[in-house]
C-alpha cells in the first residue's frame, strides 16, 4: 500500500523567514526542500479510482508539492485558483482550508481541522485539492531546467488559471482560453457516479492543453488537421509523462512489465475511468497502438491522428529504456528494472518536452516535431553516445512521419552584422533584426511582420550540466485568403487567414541553432543568384500551403463541421459547432475547435 502523506513536523521559521528560505530552495535537493517544509506531501489519484479499485499498488499516493509563501483557501496559488461551483445546481462549495501553521490544506468539520488526505476521498474539499496539486505538479515539471528552464506563461491576461473541480453535470472536462479556465464536470454511469476531477490522466491532459496553448497560442486555430491532432498529443503525453514520473506508479509499472514497456497497461492506456463509464471502452487511448499516418489518412478525427504521434513517442520511450538496459548488460554492470525506467523516463522528458522551444509558432505538423525532437536532442548531446538519434529516426520513418534535416538551411543564412544582446533585448528590437534581414530570410517584402515571442531559457540534462542559453525569437504574420466558392457553406464569400512565421533559435554568442518556419505567399525583395533561387522555392511552398489550407477548410465544410458564430449562448456549452468560425476586427475569420467538444466527448 503506498504510504500516506504524512503531516510534516511544525517548523520555526517566521513568514520571512521562510520567505527568504522559498527563494533559496531552487538550489537545494527534494529531501532537503521536504525536510525544510519547501515541499509538502498531497495524496491524490495518480490514475483514477476505477484504476485504484482494480489494482491497488496504482490507488492513492502522495506526490510533493511546492509549499508557497502565499498558499491561501481554495487552494489558490501564485498560478492555480480553484473555485468550486456548481452551474447545474448553483452550489459554491466551501473551499479546503489552509493552515499556515501546519502548512497543509485543512478540512474543518464540527470545530476541528483535520489535515485532507485519503481518508476525506469522498469529501469535495479532497477533490479541490487533488486537482490543484496535479496542475500544480505538471507545471513544475514543465518548468523545471530538464524542460523548459523558464515559467510556463498562459495564454490569457493575468497568471492564475480557475479551475473549477465540480462546473456541472456533464460527461466532459475541458480547458477553455476565453473564461481562463479548466473546467471539470461529473456525470452517472451503471450506479457510480465519476467525477473527471479525479482522474489523474484527464487532469494532466488539460494541463497539457493549457500549456501548450500559453507556449504557442496560434495552435488553437484550426488551420489544419495535424496542428489540431498536436494539441491532443501533447496533452496526452503529458498525462503519460506526469504518471511515470510518480515513484511508486513507475515501480508498479516496472514490476508487471519487468522493464518492458511494450507489456505496460498502466500508463500507457489514458482515461481509464472516463472511457469504461462514458463510452463503453476499457480506456479512451492508447499509446500502445500500431497506428501510422496511412491507417488514419481518411479518418477527420484529430484523436485518431494524434495517436500517431503518441505511439511514436512511447516506441521511442520504450527504445531507450530497453537500449539503456542491454548498454549496461553488456558492460557488465548490474541493472535494476528500477534504475532503468528511471533512468530513461528522465531521458525522455528532455527528448519529448524540450523540443516544444523548437517549433514553428504556427501550423505545426507531425515532422515539425519530429524534426524538432532530433535538433534539440543534436544541440544537447552532439555525441549521441548511446545511439539515440536512429532509434528516434526508425519510430518516425515508422509512423510515416517525415523528418527532414535542417541540413545545409542554417548554413545558408547570412546574417547582416548583428548583436544577439540587443536582439533579445525586446520585441521592437529583434524586430528591427528581422526587418533588416528580410532577403536572408525570404520574408515578404509588403508584409507587416510580428514578434510575437521573445525569451530565453536555462535548461540542464541529466547530471545538472548546464545547456547553452538560448534565445527565442518567434515571428509571424497573417496572410488573406479569398473562400469562393458554394463549397464553402456558410463561408463563401468571407476571407480566411494563412499563418505563417518562424522560430530562430540562438545560443547566447548568437550562434544560430535552429530555423523552423511556415512560408507565405507573397513576393519577396529582389535577391541576387542562389539566394533568388531559395526564395523563390520558400514562395512556392507558400502556395503550397495555400491550396492546402482551402482544401481543408472545403473538407471540413462538406462534413458539417464548421459554422459561423456570431455570440455565444450563455450557459449554454454544447449549442456549439465542432468547429467555431467568428470574425476578428480586420475582418477576417478565425477559426477555433470548441472547447467542450476538443477532448471527452464521446464521438
Amino acid at each position: 500500500m503506498p504510504k500516506q502523506a504524512s503531516e510534516p513536523e511544525s517548523m520555526s521559521w517566521d513568514a520571512e523567514e521562510f520567505r527568504a528560505l522559498y527563494q533559496a530552495g531552487d538550489f537545494l535537493p527534494n529531501r532537503t526542500k521536504s525536510a525544510l517544509g519547501l515541499l509538502m506531501p498531497v495524496d491524490v489519484y495518480v490514475q483514477d479510482p476505477f484504476v485504484a479499485e482494480q489494482n491497488k499498488g496504482v490507488a492513492l499516493s502522495a506526490i510533493h508539492v511546492r509549499c508557497e509563501p502565499n498558499l491561501s483557501h481554495g487552494p489558490t496559488s501564485a498560478r492555480i485558483a480553484v473555485v468550486d461551483y456548481d452551474a447545474d445546481s448553483h452550489k459554491l462549495e466551501p473551499p479546503a482550508q489552509w493552515d499556515a501553521r501546519k502548512r497543509r490544506f485543512v478540512l474543518k468539520k464540527d470545530g476541528k481541522a483535520e489535515p485532507i488526505s485519503r481518508q476525506h476521498c469522498s469529501e469535495p474539499q479532497f477533490h479541490q485539492v487533488n486537482v490543484w496539486a496535479i496542475i500544480q505538479s505538471v507545471l513544475d515539471m514543465y518548468e523545471a531546467t530538464w524542460v523548459l528552464g523558464r515559467s510556463a506563461p498562459w495564454a490569457f491576461e493575468g497568471n492564475r488559471i480557475i479551475v473549477v473541480p465540480h462546473a456541472g453535470y456533464l460527461a466532459n472536462a475541458f480547458y477553455d482560453r476565453s473564461s481562463k479556465s479548466i473546467q471539470f464536470y461529473y456525470f452517472d454511469a451503471q450506479g457510480k457516479r465519476v467525477y473527471t476531477c479525479l482522474s489523474h490522466d484527464i487532469i494532466a491532459h488539460e494541463t497539457g492543453h493549457a500549456i501548450l496553448d500559453g507556449l504557442r497560442p496560434y495552435y488553437l486555430e484550426d488551420s489544419s488537421l495535424q496542428t489540431t491532432a498536436f494539441h491532443e498529443f501533447v496533452a496526452d503525453l503529458t498525462a503519460i509523462m506526469t504518471s511515470l514520473l510518480n515513484n511508486e506508479l513507475r515501480w508498479e509499472v516496472g514490476k508487471q512489465s519487468g522493464g518492458d514497456l511494450s507489456q505496460d497497461t498502466i500508463v500507457s492506456a489514458l482515461a481509464e475511468e472516463f472511457g469504461r463509464y462514458a463510452t463503453g471502452r476499457p480506456y479512451l487511448r492508447s499509446a500502445q497502438n500500431p497506428n501510422g499516418i496511412a491507417a488514419v489518412k481518411a479518418s477527420h478525427s484529430p484523436y485518431d491522428w494524434s495517436e500517431v504521434l503518441t505511439g511514436a513517442m512511447f516506441d521511442i520511450l520504450k527504445g531507450v529504456v530497453a537500449q539503456y538496459m542491454r548498454r549496461e548488460l553488456k558492460s557488465g554492470q548490474k541493472v535494476s528494472t528500477r534504475q532503468a525506467l528511471s533512468w530513461g523516463v528522465n531521458r525522455f522528458r528532455r527528448i519529448a518536452l524540450q523540443p516544444l522551444d523548437y517549433l514553428p509558432p504556427v501550423d505545426v505538423q507531425f515532422g515539425d516535431y519530429a524534426r524538432a525532437v532530433l535538433r534539440a536532442d543534436e544541440v544537447a548531446d552532439a555525441l549521441d553516445e548511446h545511439g539515440f538519434r536512429p532509434l528516434m529516426r526508425a519510430a518516425f520513418a515508422a509512423r510515416g512521419i517525415e523528418c527532414p534535416s535542417e541540413g545545409d538551411e542554417l548554413e545558408r543564412l547570412r546574417f547582416y552584422a548583428y548583436d544577439i544582446e540587443r536582439v533579445s533585448r525586446s520585441r521592437t528590437d529583434a524586430y528591427h533584426f528581422l526587418n533588416e534581414n528580410r532577403r536572408q530570410l525570404c520574408l515578404p517584402a509588403e508584409q507587416d511582420i510580428s514578434v510575437v515571442n521573445l525569451y530565453q531559457t536555462d535548461k540542464t540534462v541529466m547530471g545538472g550540466a548546464r545547456l547553452p542559453r538560448e534565445i527565442v525569437v518567434q515571428y509571424a504574420w497573417r496572410e488573406d485568403v479569398e473562400l469562393k466558392g458554394k463549397e464553402y457553406g456558410a463561408l463563401a464569400g468571407q476571407t480566411a487567414s494563412l499563418l505563417c512565421g518562424g522560430t530562430l533559435i540562438f545560443d547566447g554568442r548568437g550562434n544560430l541553432l535552429s530555423w523552423m518556419r511556415k512560408q507565405g505567399s507573397g513576393k519577396q525583395e529582389p535577391n541576387k543568384n542562389l539566394r533568388r533561387r531559395y526564395c523563390e522555392e520558400e514562395r512556392n511552398k507558400g502556395l503550397q500551403r495555400r491550396e492546402q489550407l482551402q482544401g481543408y477548410l472545403k473538407l471540413r465544410v462538406a462534413a458539417g463541421l464548421v459554422g459561423l458564430l456570431e455570440r455565444e449562448a450563455t450557459g449554454e456549452i454544447n449549442t456549439r459547432p465542432p468547429v467555431v468560425a467568428t470574425c476578428a476586427d480586420d475582418g477576417t475569420l478565425r477559426l477555433r475547435v470548441s472547447p467542450h467538444l476538443r477532448h471527452w466527448a464521446a464521438e
